[in-house]
């Protein structure tokens, strides 16, 4: 029987499940809700507010230092906190770009002694165009939250802890599978490569993975629409 390795996201996935649903309604976009007197509810059509889509040109796709060199003019990465750590890395700022997209920095940092797998530049362009760029557009703000959380797990696990009898769990019928190869030195999550692990953040630890992380569940593909 599998180990069940990390369930769905504590505390962290309370709020940005809540936030996924708001920034999936549409309708409100369309509508506005206004109680009368009589405890009626009326419904005015309001006009749409055209959102800003971010130009795919904007985000860089290659990484442009060597992955074994990451944070090596950082110093001591403990000294900065997760999210700093990636704006500080040229190899991650497609990663960074999306998590501020998503309005999920305040969500991060109300958690402590978390793991964050942080997809390289290179890692996002293995993805199709089209797929991109829908994650890049605001009205598709819920999406790209679901595909973030399931880059974080709310505690801090080093690479060494993972092993091929784990599983992520993100809901009942989603997980994320971890294979661990080569004694140990390769460590996949969801089919994503750690290329650098274990660094060292005031928050939490970050391993960086050279690819977008999917979920085990097929049904999860036509959700996110990305794979």
């Amino acid at each position: 029987m599998r180990n069940n390795f990390l369930k769905t996201f504590a505390a962290f996935a309370a709020t940005t499940f809540i936030l996924a649903g708001c920034a999936g309604s549409e309708t409100m976009n369309d509508t506005a809700a206004a109680t009368t007197e009589d405890n009626t509810l009326e419904v005015a059509a309001v006009a749409s507010v055209p959102v800003a889509v971010v130009p795919i040109a904007s985000l860089s796709l290659e990484n442009s230092v060597p992955v074994g060199e990451m944070f090596e003019d950082v110093g001591e990465t403990e000294q900065f906190d997760a999210l700093t750590l990636l704006t500080k890395s040229p190899n991650l700022s497609t990663f960074a770009k999306l998590v501020e997209l998503a309005d999920m920095a305040d969500d991060l940092q109300r958690v402590d002694g978390f793991t964050l797998f942080a997809p390289t530049n290179e890692a996002f362009a293995k993805l199709p165009t089209e797929k991109l760029e829908m994650l890049a557009n605001p009205e598709n703000k819920a999406t790209l939250m679901r595909v973030i959380q399931a880059h974080v797990l709310p505690s801090k696990t080093a690479s060494i802890q993972f092993n091929t009898t784990q599983q992520i769990e993100l809901s009942e019928d989603r997980h994320i599978p971890v294979d661990v190869s080569m004694s140990g030195t390769m460590v996949t999550i969801g089919g994503a490569t750690i290329v650098k692990g274990d660094v060292q953040a005031s928050d939490g630890i970050i391993h960086v993975v050279d690819g977008v992380i999917v979920p085990s569940e097929d049904a999860v593909q036509d959700e996110f629409g990305i794979y």
